[in-house]
């Protein structure tokens, strides 16, 4: 399975050489900001099958803590991932940069304690303060 993805005006490009796994709607305060949304949705990929394949000189980084740095298009400021500091294996990525249908779809809400005031959560997706194997919030509306 391979994917394709970029940012907004194009300059950044990656490939996805192998399972996109893991996807959730984060509604971390970060996420939220990075995004200007209620919400990110994002999911993980292994770095060994993540190549950045044009616009290397374009991607700027920010720490948005110890663990984590977010990565996005200098040109046109798309977020594009986040590097994982404590787990270098794995690297997540927004699936809205994604070209096509990821043949996923997020299975959770997480950090919903910071989601936006104005933004309703519907629908069953568990819900989780954190991350799963924490106790989810509740289940659903």
């Amino acid at each position: 399975m391979s994917f394709a993805g970029s940012c907004l005006c194009g300059t950044v490009q990656y490939q996805i050489n192998g399972p996109i796994r893991s996807a959730e709607y984060c509604h971390c305060s970060m996420c939220r900001k990075a995004h200007g949304a209620a919400f990110s949705a994002n999911a993980e990929v292994a770095a060994a099958d993540f190549e950045l394949t044009q616009g290397h000189d374009w991607v700027a980084e920010y720490s948005s803590s110890p663990q984590r740095r977010k990565c996005f298009c200098g040109r046109c400021g798309s977020h594009l991932l986040i590097k994982r500091l404590d787990d270098p294996s794995t690297i997540i990525i927004t699936l809205g940069t994604l070209e096509g249908d990821p043949g996923i779809r997020p299975a959770r809400h997480v950090f919903v304690d910071s989601k936006a005031s104005w933004y309703s959560l519907d629908g069953d997706l568990p819900r989780f303060h954190i991350y799963p194997g924490y106790e989810p919030t509740d289940q659903g509306s």
